[in-house]
């Protein structure tokens, strides 16, 4: 028994040492296999017959879930492909009997191995294109995501959205180019086409500077009167070309009210007599009509190269087209206050000049901080203005001359004017008033003269509407002296009060007057005076 036992251990030892052996290279060997299995698992391995497709791997087919679009599986799968491997297609497009080729994908990552025998087609994508690493499925579902959000914002997005292969042939859109597409050519038409009719054809692209170009286009839509109009940024990546498409109808049709509306302004202002010079806020002239030229007579070339204000005021002085100050000192502040006037809007002067012409100037402030000059000839206004005063002058000094106390009211009752012999009757008006109605003079009167109705009627006479005739009467002073009162319609409704002291020869006709109600003339028949 003593010798059967270390027998004994010695088999179990060698049986427990054998079977793991046996365990270790069969592990071993199953990771080897799974190395080498792995990443032709990871593979995706297309098999077309003519355009159906006969079979395919695991990750092929989930490609193939993915894709989207009218048209054949290999169609589609193609379109997909020539975007990674360029070239592909025209060389599907070549092959002719059996025969193989591969690929390098674009940037060197991948090959797509193709294999064409008995009328099969195979394709093999290697993502790694060595065949010695798997791809890392937690990164390979994060590009996934990656991508279909990519995805849903282009075809999402509210922009027309296209891409163009290098021979300028639509290769993808989004759904809002797909959708104009549709409305364009209709709906059946759109359904079986691909790639469908390019809407925007132009070459008119102008750089912007970051590798962009960008264009503006218009489009008449089925059933529209006006032109839709979309701005378009076409942008290079590699071979093909992406384009943007924003629709900015509503932009063009305000710039082109703008346009208009400056054009307008621009006619206008052409065609008033007073001079308008605009300053921006570099006080730099942006704007003049041809009335500026005209009055100031400064040269078109000078005002249209943009001078400051400074310089145009200085040319207008060299012109002795502004008021000549003391010295130069004055005059620069003289410029410093117009302009700070004209910034607040308050500036406003008259402008006489040596040569006998009045300028009246105002300046104004306008948006973004630009102030606008305004010159106004005022000569003949002045010139007229100048004789009206004189002709008032005239008229006063006539009335002055006159014994008769005489006043002016307007329909209103409001006293125009007066002479000297009504002072001497009435006393001066009072100072501080700046106008004297009827009733304040009515007031005076009533304090200097015994009770009348005269005046109640006076007062009815000066504001009555229609026809009037001229009527008098008679009033007694405080003191007891007569006066004779005349009242005469004028023109325009105002009226004419005068007042002369009473005569004895005229108490005598007045007294008769009041008895018979008639007045002789110089021996003829009798006038009757009529009263209002």
């Amino acid at each position: 028994m003593s010798s059967v036992a270390p027998l004994l251990v010695v088999v179990i030892v060698s049986t427990v040492s054998a079977t793991a052996i046996v365990i270790l290279l069969s592990w071993v060997t199953h990771m080897d296999w799974g190395r080498r299995a792995s990443p032709r698992a990871a593979r995706s391995v297309f098999l077309f017959d003519g355009e159906c497709l006969v079979d395919a791997s695991l990750p092929a087919r989930r490609l193939l879930d993915r894709l989207e679009g009218s048209g054949t599986e290999r169609a589609l799968l193609c379109d997909l492909l020539e975007h990674r491997f360029p070239g592909l297609v025209a060389r599907l497009e070549t092959v002719q009997g059996d025969g193989s080729f591969r690929l390098r994908a674009n940037g060197g990552f991948g090959q797509i191995e193709v294999e064409h025998w008995n009328g099969l087609l195979r394709l093999t994508l290697d993502s790694e294109g060595t065949g010695d690493a798997p791809v890392d499925p937690i990164a390979f579902a994060a590009l996934q995501d990656e991508l279909e959000t990519l995805r849903c914002i282009g075809e999402d997005a509210p922009q027309l959205i296209w891409k163009l292969d290098e021979g300028g042939r639509l290769s993808w859109a989004n759904r809002a180019y797909m959708r104009l597409a549709e409305r364009m050519s209709g709906p059946a038409e759109a359904a079986t086409d691909w790639p469908p009719a390019e809407l925007f054809e132009t070459s008119d692209y102008a750089p912007l500077g970051t590798g962009a170009e960008c264009c503006r286009v218009s489009l008449l839509l089925p059933g529209e009167e006006r032109h839709c109009w979309y701005e378009i940024t076409r942008l290079r990546r590699g071979t093909e070309r992406v384009h943007f498409a924003l629709d900015v109808t509503g932009i063009v049709e305000a710039e082109q009210t703008r346009r208009k509306f400056i054009q307008t302004l621009t006619k206008t202002f052409a065609q008033l007599a007073i001079g308008l010079a605009i300053f921006d806020r570099d006080r730099k002239l942006v704007m003049f009509n041809p009335a500026f030229h005209d009055l100031t007579g400064l040269p078109t070339a000078f005002l249209s190269s943009r001078p400051q204000v400074q310089t145009v005021l200085d040319r207008l002085r060299d012109r002795s087209m502004l008021p000549e100050p003391k010295d130069y000192a004055s005059w620069r502040e003289q410029v410093a206050a117009l302009e700070a006037q004209a910034t607040r809007g308050t500036y406003c002067e008259t402008w006489s000049l040596p040569g006998g012409q009045t300028y009246r100037v105002t300046g104004r402030p306008h948006p973004d901080g630009a102030v606008a000059f305004l010159f106004e000839d005022i000569s003949a206004e002045i010139s007229l203005t100048r004789h009206f005063r004189a002709e008032i002058e005239t008229a006063r000094a006539v009335l002055d001359t006159l014994p008769e106390a005489i006043a002016v009211f307007s329909a209103s009752g409001t006293r125009l004017l007066h002479n000297g012999a009504y002072e001497d009757l009435w006393g001066a008006p009072d100072p501080g008033l700046s106008e004297t109605g009827l009733l304040d003079e009515i007031v005076r009167w009533q304090n200097m003269i015994a009770p009348t109705p005269v005046l109640g009627e006076l007062r009815d006479f000066v504001t009555a509407f229609g026809e009037r005739a001229e009527w008098s009467d008679r009033l007694r002073l405080s003191d007891g002296r007569g006066l004779c009162c005349r009242f005469t319609p004028l023109p325009g409704g105002t009226t004419m009060t005068s007042f002369s002291p009473e005569t004895p020869d005229r108490s005598r006709l007045s007294a008769q007057t009041l008895t018979t109600g008639e007045e002789p003339r110089d021996g003829k028949e009798p006038i009757r005076l009529q009263r209002g």
